[in-house]
């Protein structure tokens, strides 16, 4: 079942240029995106006011414990306090036992009252190392595992003399923090020292770290915590405030959606939509995007206003045309029909001449008939009227037609035990399934399976009718070749044809005019029914839904 193409030659098309896909930022909402945007920048912003913050309170913090560092190590090697008698050393052995004064001269300052909670001191020599730390509740300071003496002796060194680290020969405390460094003592945690190297004796003296890594740590989770509740709180706002500022854009939006619903294809167009003026005001970015639509808007209007008018006047001139053609092909096919009975007497190139004078006469009465009802379909001035039309009896008829017409194919009718009855016009009806049915038999090849059924149906309604309404189905199908793909959405247009070398030597049935299935769709609507058509390389289906009766 196929329609021939028009025979001209379509023009040559530029060629697409290939369109880039769009990032998936892209897809997402103008709003969404400010919003997530805005949100990086205030992350970002947020980000770097607490890294500022927390180095500027771990610079303070670190000035302190190295100030209190440097104290400690200044008194330590300028004023060591008093000595101490063997046995008072840690462990009752104390430092007599391990024969060394260095040691010990080293160790008396852990001794004296009001030292520091955590405070330790360590000595190492050639022959011993030892240290001692201070702990609150203890009135003698403990002495240290042999992994934290190792960890503490493994530090890097200053030379000890006048200056370092605060003794500079005056008594004067230094500010400098030369030679401080921050290690991980076993069983003890993190720790801030300072050790000095005289001549061969290794003392290393340390202070806690932990209240200032606590301090930094509580200082890290509050700017986090801040940054994050300001980031969303700073979002929820900007969200309100967007959405806002967006809502004369949605309403652009809006007027370009009803103008996308519009029925244009149609009748008269009616674009009388527009963006309010008060939103197509240039100079902002809604104002330029409003105006813009509105001379789009203008533009395509007036494109339609002129289809329109050609459109009527094209329908007008073929309704007057086909409307004058009537009169002088009948004067022909009259004065042909006269000759009838002379025929046998003249020669036969005459005889053969008059045969197509009817056989041309006569087609371009059929083709001028269809040229007017089709206007008249389009222009809405067909008349009709609800009858209660037999599609039973009719279908009987149209298909002993078909047999006698089409001997070539396989013919099958089914229907339903009860009579089938629809509204509509008898003639228009009997004329919609003629058309389908034929096209059925001329565009398929011989030996073709034709299938022609009927059965009722309700509840879904068609056309104008209720979506209630009950109708009856009308399938014509069969197992041809199936229509071409280029033509399949454009099947009930005008002047659509499949097989532009397809022969019209056969009367009125022979070729195509493309007007056939263009007035079934017309007469359907007309009887508010329908009709659809879905197709395959393995057959093509026409389905009409007429309203029950």
């Amino acid at each position: 079942m196929s329609t021939i193409p028009p025979s001209r030659p379509a023009s040559p098309s530029r060629p697409a240029s290939p369109s880039r896909p769009a990032s998936p930022s892209r897809r997402w909402r103008l709003q969404t995106r400010l919003i997530v945007l805005a949100s990086l920048v205030l992350i970002l912003v947020g980000a770097g006011i607490g890294a500022a913050s927390w180095w500027s309170v771990r610079t303070s913090l670190m000035s302190d414990l190295d100030t209190q560092l440097s104290g400690m190590t200044q008194h330590a090697r300028s004023d060591p306090g008093p000595g101490i008698s063997p046995g008072d050393g840690p462990g009752g052995g104390g430092s007599s036992s391990s024969g060394s004064s260095a040691v010990d001269q080293a160790l008396r300052y852990l001794f004296q009252p009001g030292v520091g909670d955590g405070a330790l001191v360590v000595v190492g020599t050639d022959d011993a190392a030892e240290g001692l730390i201070a702990e609150a509740g203890r009135a003698r300071p403990q002495a240290l595992s042999d992994r934290a003496v190792e960890a503490l002796l493994g530090v890097e060194t200053v030379s000890a003399g006048p200056g370092a680290d605060g003794a500079d020969g005056t008594g004067a405390q230094s500010s400098s923090s030369a030679g401080h460094q921050s290690i991980d003592i076993p069983g003890f945690g993190r720790y801030r020292v300072v050790a000095f190297d005289d001549a061969g004796t290794t003392t290393v003296y340390g202070v806690p770290q932990k209240n200032v890594d606590s301090a930094l740590e509580r200082t890290a989770f509050t700017t986090v915590l801040v940054v994050l509740i300001g980031v969303i709180a700073t979002a929820l706002l900007m969200a309100v405030i967007i959405h806002r500022q967006l809502r004369d854009l949605r309403d652009v939006a809006r007027t370009a959606r009803e103008v996308t619903d519009l029925e244009l294809g149609a009748g008269k167009p009616e674009l009388a939509l527009r963006v309010p003026s008060e939103l197509a005001v240039p100079g902002t970015e809604v104002g330029d995007v409003g105006a813009s639509v509105n001379r789009m808007l203008d533009h395509v209007g007036s494109a339609l206003d002129e289809r329109y008018r050609g459109t009527e006047q094209m329908r007008r001139f073929v309704a007057d045309a086909s409307h004058e053609l009537r009169t002088p092909i009948a004067t022909i096919r009259g004065w042909a029909d006269l000759t009838r009975p002379y025929r046998d007497e003249l020669p036969a190139e005459v005889t053969a001449s008059l045969a197509k004078i009817d056989s041309g006469a006569l087609r371009m009465s059929s083709l001028v008939d269809d040229l007017l009802l089709l206007a008249r379909l389009e222009a809405g001035r067909q008349p009709t009227k609800e009858d209660t039309v037999d599609v039973s009896a009719l279908l009987l008829e149209l298909v002993e037609d078909a047999h006698v017409l089409s001997p070539a194919h396989s013919i099958v009718l089914d229907l339903p035990p009860e009579a089938l009855e629809v509204r509509g016009e008898t003639d228009q009806v009997r004329q919609v399934v003629s058309i389908v049915l034929t096209n059925a038999c001329v565009h398929t090849p011989a030996g073709t399976r034709v299938h022609v059924e009927a059965e009722p149906a309700a509840g879904a309604g068609v056309g104008a009718g209720s979506r209630a309404d009950p109708f009856v189905t009308v399938r014509i199908s069969d197992d041809g070749p199936g229509i071409p793909e280029g033509i399949r959405d454009s099947v009930f247009d005008r002047f659509v044809r499949g097989d532009a070398s397809r022969t019209r030597a056969g009367g009125v049935r022979g070729g195509s005019s493309g007007l056939g299935l263009a007035i079934a769709a017309g007469l359907v609507d007309l009887m508010q029914g329908s009709v659809t058509m879905e197709t395959s390389d393995s057959g093509t289906v026409f389905t009409l839904r007429l309203r029950a009766a």
